[in-house]
């Protein structure tokens, strides 16, 4: 029986990102799945009837439609930032799916360094099925996919040094310390950093998630939030597989 997991996120690349980096670690934990045939051994929910996506700018609309309200603290304590949000998503994905496995909540922390705290109280509240894991991208997703970029070539390479030259370090080991802001151009920003050493280009992109080597991820990740993303997947999302 095909293993279902929910996913919400803030847009395609997030989901895209969070789904194929899982895989990836899937299929390290479980020596069964196979590479080649793993779309026909879990599936991926990002919609709802193929039509409306899981973000968490839709599921308020979606949660009042199926008339999920979620009120009040969590174990006596009052909602941390992100909180109320992720119990919402997390009701109305239980209400309508009755057999998924495990929900991933992807979201880039910005400049709210509480969310953390917000996604894992509204967990706290659910025990059980389904299984919760959060991810959460510190600053932005952009510093995990900066985290996997590994220069292919000489033009790859001058771009890197020149971006540590502007920086003063080397972003790919040290994604964790760009910022998040809403100029996409400003020296420390994720997505900026990350249009300079791909190119601008997305399959460049997402090579660095796909192809640099999960060892590399983890020693990179530590402090971006993608170590923690992944362990979360082989600790609560594997064992439902295998």
């Amino acid at each position: 029986m095909i293993s279902r997991f929910a996913v919400v996120y803030e847009a395609d690349a997030d989901f895209r990102t969070a789904t194929e980096l899982a895989d990836r670690v899937l299929i390290e934990a479980v020596n069964w799945l196979d590479e080649e045939i793993i779309g026909h051994q879990r599936e991926w929910i990002g919609e709802v009837a193929g039509q409306v996506k899981l973000t968490w700018k839709s599921i308020p609309l979606l949660a009042k439609t199926a008339s999920i309200r979620a009120h009040g603290h969590i174990d006596g304590n009052p909602l941390e930032i992100d909180a109320g949000a992720a119990r919402r998503a997390i009701l109305y994905l239980k209400a309508v799916f009755d057999d998924l496995k495990g929900v991933i909540l992807i979201r880039d922390q910005d400049d709210q360094p509480d969310r953390r705290r917000g996604l894992e109280q509204a967990r706290s509240e659910h025990h059980g099925s389904p299984e919760i894991v959060v991810g959460l991208a510190v600053t932005e997703r952009e510093a995990w996919v900066i985290s996997g970029f590994v220069p292919q070539d000489d033009a790859e390479q001058t771009r890197l040094d020149s971006e540590r030259q502007t920086l003063g370090f080397n972003p790919c080991e040290r994604s964790h310390e760009l910022t998040a802001g809403k100029d996409d151009t400003a020296p420390r920003s994720p997505k900026r950093v990350l249009r300079q050493l791909s190119g601008g280009d997305y399959h460049r992109e997402s090579q660095c998630w796909n192809t640099t080597p999960l060892t590399l991820l983890r020693e990179r990740g530590s402090m971006n939030g993608l170590v923690a993303f992944l362990d979360e997947v082989r600790t609560r999302l594997a064992p439902l597989i295998g």
